[in-house]
Protein backbone atom coordinates (compact mmCIF):
# COMPACT_ATOMS: atom_id res chain seq x y z
CA UNK A 1 0.00 0.00 0.00
CA UNK A 2 1.67 3.56 -1.16
CA UNK A 3 0.07 6.71 0.45
CA UNK A 4 -0.62 9.15 -2.18
CA UNK A 5 -1.72 12.41 -0.65
CA UNK A 6 -2.18 13.12 3.66
CA UNK A 7 -4.73 16.09 4.62
CA UNK A 8 -7.39 16.85 6.93
CA UNK A 9 -11.10 17.93 6.96
CA UNK A 10 -12.55 21.13 8.88
CA UNK A 11 -13.63 19.08 11.76
CA UNK A 12 -9.86 18.16 12.06
CA UNK A 13 -10.41 14.11 10.93
CA UNK A 14 -7.51 13.59 9.19
CA UNK A 15 -7.75 11.62 5.37
CA UNK A 16 -5.65 10.53 3.03
CA UNK A 17 -5.67 8.91 -0.45
CA UNK A 18 -4.16 5.30 -0.70
CA UNK A 19 -2.93 3.24 -3.86
CA UNK A 20 -3.80 -0.45 -3.09
CA UNK A 21 -3.52 -1.54 -6.74
CA UNK A 22 0.20 -3.26 -6.27
CA UNK A 23 -1.15 -5.06 -3.43
CA UNK A 24 -4.90 -6.42 -5.04
CA UNK A 25 -4.63 -6.23 -8.53
CA UNK A 26 -8.11 -5.81 -9.29
CA UNK A 27 -8.07 -2.42 -7.26
CA UNK A 28 -7.75 0.79 -9.58
CA UNK A 29 -4.41 3.26 -8.99
CA UNK A 30 -5.07 5.78 -6.10
CA UNK A 31 -9.04 4.69 -5.43
CA UNK A 32 -9.16 4.64 -2.25
CA UNK A 33 -9.63 6.94 0.04
CA UNK A 34 -9.00 6.70 3.94
CA UNK A 35 -10.41 8.55 7.01
CA UNK A 36 -9.89 8.72 10.82
CA UNK A 37 -12.50 9.87 12.85
CA UNK A 38 -13.79 9.69 16.18
CA UNK A 39 -16.47 6.75 16.53
CA UNK A 40 -19.76 8.33 17.57
CA UNK A 41 -20.69 4.61 18.34
CA UNK A 42 -19.91 1.27 19.61
CA UNK A 43 -20.29 -2.14 17.16
CA UNK A 44 -19.30 -5.57 18.49
CA UNK A 45 -16.33 -7.45 17.34
CA UNK A 46 -12.81 -8.10 18.16
CA UNK A 47 -11.88 -5.38 16.02
CA UNK A 48 -14.50 -2.89 16.50
CA UNK A 49 -14.79 0.84 16.81
CA UNK A 50 -15.65 2.18 20.25
CA UNK A 51 -17.47 5.11 20.90
CA UNK A 52 -14.99 8.41 21.38
CA UNK A 53 -11.94 6.55 19.84
CA UNK A 54 -10.48 7.00 16.48
CA UNK A 55 -11.06 4.60 14.04
CA UNK A 56 -10.37 3.71 10.35
CA UNK A 57 -12.64 3.92 7.68
CA UNK A 58 -12.33 3.35 4.16
CA UNK A 59 -13.87 4.49 0.98
CA UNK A 60 -13.34 2.12 -2.55
CA UNK A 61 -13.86 4.11 -5.58
CA UNK A 62 -13.98 3.04 -8.98
CA UNK A 63 -10.92 5.77 -10.10
CA UNK A 64 -8.64 7.55 -8.84
CA UNK A 65 -10.38 10.71 -10.72
CA UNK A 66 -13.26 9.73 -8.20
CA UNK A 67 -11.37 9.02 -5.36
CA UNK A 68 -9.79 12.99 -5.75
CA UNK A 69 -12.90 14.66 -6.13
CA UNK A 70 -14.16 13.37 -2.96
CA UNK A 71 -10.76 13.97 -1.05
CA UNK A 72 -11.31 17.40 -2.59
CA UNK A 73 -14.79 17.99 -1.09
CA UNK A 74 -13.66 16.97 2.94
CA UNK A 75 -11.25 19.18 2.72
CA UNK A 76 -12.81 22.24 1.44
CA UNK A 77 -16.00 20.81 3.50
CA UNK A 78 -18.09 20.84 0.94
CA UNK A 79 -19.04 17.28 2.07
CA UNK A 80 -19.21 14.97 4.75
CA UNK A 81 -17.82 11.47 4.93
CA UNK A 82 -21.78 10.02 5.64
CA UNK A 83 -21.75 11.44 1.98
CA UNK A 84 -19.65 8.78 0.33
CA UNK A 85 -21.73 5.87 2.21
CA UNK A 86 -22.52 3.78 -1.06
CA UNK A 87 -18.17 3.19 -1.52
CA UNK A 88 -18.06 2.04 2.14
CA UNK A 89 -15.75 -0.52 2.74
CA UNK A 90 -17.61 -1.91 5.86
CA UNK A 91 -21.34 -0.86 5.67
CA UNK A 92 -21.47 -1.54 9.16
CA UNK A 93 -19.61 1.51 10.56
CA UNK A 94 -21.71 3.96 9.11
CA UNK A 95 -23.42 4.06 12.03
CA UNK A 96 -20.32 5.24 13.44
CA UNK A 97 -20.00 8.20 11.36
Amino acid sequence: MKIIEVSEMPCGTKIQIEDWSKVYNSMPPASTLAAYPISKANLDGQFAPIKGRKLRVSFNFESEMEARQAFRELTRGTSQLLDFNEFINDPRIIECL
